[in-house]
């Protein structure tokens, strides 16, 4: 199988391609001329680009389209948005036309409203699941919610396997010895509570890929099994989302606020990393 990585040179990338490499042939797509690992080829192309996204996809059965930017934070709100946005409906356009057989699009919980809020808002339940209703405030979360649109909409118009995984803070091998302390040494949760190694994403997406059972869209939460957060979240997430206290009260022990039980169900995946077990205490 012969897999386009969009991103692939990115945070959540390197561990992707690391994944894959060995049992695809994976090539990677990137706006820049970047140095890459490993055994992957390297496209450039700028995915806002309608043409160039046809010539990177020509010849591909599966696309991993993780290339975005990934937070609002130190970039204006509308190259935000028209980046992520036409990106991926250039990604999903091309690949409906093309007959590409699999669509892997990283979204993000973001999508749900919560990380970057200016109004304060409480989840209906916790933990969040991929039921619960997305009520994004910022640019990024709604871009990344119109892109599950996008990539349901693929599915509704071919016959192209789609699916969409809601990600929370991604935390990289590297950041566990001094970042990943000092972000949790802050009152309150943060983001939301939840986290996913990277390693940990890219076993979900080589496990969608593997998976021959799966058809039209689908949507999973991929997370750690267990918070972000050195107490239970009852105590520390009505601190971040005031309010909160009741629909927190049943998050006991190290419960995080994002449910992967329809990824464990359906995909078979299995979080193998945790920070408790990576941080020094």
């Amino acid at each position: 199988m012969r897999i386009l990585i969009t991103g692939g040179s990115g945070r959540l990338g390197y561990w992707t391609v690391t994944e894959l490499e060995n049992d695809f042939d994976v090539a990677i797509t990137d706006r820049h001329n970047r140095v890459i690992h490993g055994n992957a080829s390297l496209i450039q192309a700028d995915l806002t680009d309608l043409g160039q996204v046809y010539s990177v996809m020509a010849g591909v059965d599966a696309v991993v389209h993780l290339a975005a930017i990934p937070s609002p934070i130190g970039v204006t709100p509308d190259v935000v948005f028209e980046n992520n946005i036409m990106g991926t409906f250039n990604v999903t356009e091309a690949a409906s036309n093309l007959g590409i057989k699999k669509l892997i699009y990283t979204s993000s919980c973001s999508a749900y409203g919560f990380a970057f809020r200016t109004t304060d808002m409480v989840p209906d339940y916790l933990p969040l699941d991929e039921e619960h209703p997305a009520r994004p405030q910022d640019a990024y979360g709604l871009s990344k919610l119109f892109g599950e649109e996008m990539v349901a909409a693929a599915s509704r118009r071919t016959e192209m396997m789609t699916v969409a995984m809601r990600i929370p803070t991604v935390l990289t091998p590297e950041q566990y010895a001094e970042e990943v302390p000092k972000i949790l040494a802050g009152p309150g949760v943060p983001a939301i509570g939840a986290y996913v190694d990277a390693r940990d994403v890219a076993q979900a997406i080589r496990l969608a890929l593997e998976n021959d059972e799966l058809t039209g869209y689908n949507c999973f939460c991929i997370a750690a099994e267990d918070s972000f957060s050195r107490q239970p979240l009852f105590e520390s997430f009505p601190i971040s989302f005031p309010g909160s206290e009741q629909v927190a009260a049943g998050l006991t022990g190290i419960q995080s606020s994002v449910s992967i039980e329809k990824a464990k169900r359906v995909l078979g995946y299995q979080p193998r990393y945790s920070w408790r077990s990576l941080v020094r205490r």
